[in-house]
């Protein structure tokens, strides 16, 4: 069994439901895992390096900042699809070293994976930094494609939580100048996993009780600060929350997206996932969708609630994610 990942060092800034609506699974597959079933681990060998500077950035105050990742990949000088993993963190902090297991896993199935930083809140960043600095980061791997031993041409992002908002986000404004950098390469995605990730955030809410709808609806969140508008209220800035929504940016042209969410999500509704996932599909896009059934948001063992994770890491879960890498990114099938 995977060991369990460290707790977050801060409090938790938003209200957890009490009550969770059922899920709505009319354009979505249920997925009952075994959490007893976990992932495989340590069946291949990976190399890993650390710490990588992708990028220097400067922040509001002047400060700059070093954008770091860390990257794994089965030993060996077979040349790999690379699958980029966003970690969550509520847009209040990124931390490159969670879900170490899960990447291992993915790793071990065939793939670099280079977990990587972003800039947050706390950074004086809003969600067009948090894409513009994961644009940077593929760039960079691409242009080190050789010393990372990475199949340029075989890219996908793979977020949870707000860094799933954060994977689908950028795999839907690939082009838009608002969200890169005109030097930074484009085309580089080809396909987008978000697991639990929030979308239109004044909906966050929207499944759940109602002390937590009316939490969202008069009170300013760290989520305002991330949309450029701190110390608003959502019904405040309908047109930041809508600049901020993957669902705006859909179009038939984007890559193929897999959603995944628990159908007993405390903290972010589950259809925040199918709100992106039927826009998509409308604008005739391919995106799947499963709902995990009665899994949380992802491990959530520091709300009192430990053993929530393994749902996540099951056997069932994980080939679903590998699977669908494997389908989108493997040579044979392009």
């Amino acid at each position: 069994m995977p060991a369990t990942p460290a707790q977050p060092s801060f409090a938790l800034p938003v209200p957890v439901a009490t009550t969770v609506a059922p899920p709505d699974l009319t354009d979505s597959t249920l997925l009952d895992v075994d959490p007893d079933a976990q992932m495989s681990l340590g069946a291949v060998a990976l190399d890993s390096r650390s710490d990588v500077v992708y990028a220097t950035v400067e922040l509001p105050d002047g400060a700059r900042r070093e954008l770091r990742l860390d990257a794994l990949r089965p030993t060996g000088d077979e040349r790999l699809p690379l699958v980029v993993f966003l970690p969550g963190g509520a847009f209040l902090r990124c931390n490159k070293a969670m879900a170490l297991e899960a990447r291992r896993h993915v790793a071990e199935s065939g793939f670099v994976v280079a977990s990587v930083e972003y800039r947050v809140t706390p950074d004086g960043a809003t969600f067009h930094d948090s894409v513009r600095d994961v644009r940077a980061a593929l760039a960079y791997l691409r242009s080190y494609a050789d010393d990372f031993g990475i199949d340029a041409g075989a890219v996908a992002l793979w977020g949870e939580s707000a860094g799933g908002h954060v994977a689908a986000l950028t795999g839907v404004t690939d082009g838009l100048p608002e969200f890169s950098d005109a030097a930074v390469l484009q085309g580089q995605v080809r396909a987008v996993i978000d697991a639990y990730g929030s979308s239109e955030l004044s909906a966050i809410a929207d499944d759940f009780d109602e002390a937590a709808r009316l939490h969202y609806r008069h009170r300013a969140t760290q989520f305002s600060a991330y949309l450029g508008r701190p110390g608003a209220p959502f019904p405040e800035i309908p047109d930041a929350v809508r600049a901020a929504d993957p669902a705006a940016y859909a179009t038939a042209s984007v890559p193929p997206f897999l959603f995944l969410h628990g159908s007993e999500d405390m903290l972010v509704s589950p259809s925040q996932t199918q709100h992106v996932h039927q826009a998509l599909r409308a604008a005739g896009a391919d995106s799947t969708r499963y709902v995990l059934k009665g899994a949380n948001h992802g491990d959530v063992g520091f709300l009192g609630h430990p053993g929530t994770g393994l749902p996540w890491t099951s056997a069932a879960a994980m080939g679903v994610i590998t699977g669908f890498l494997h389908r989108r990114l493997d040579a044979t099938e392009r």
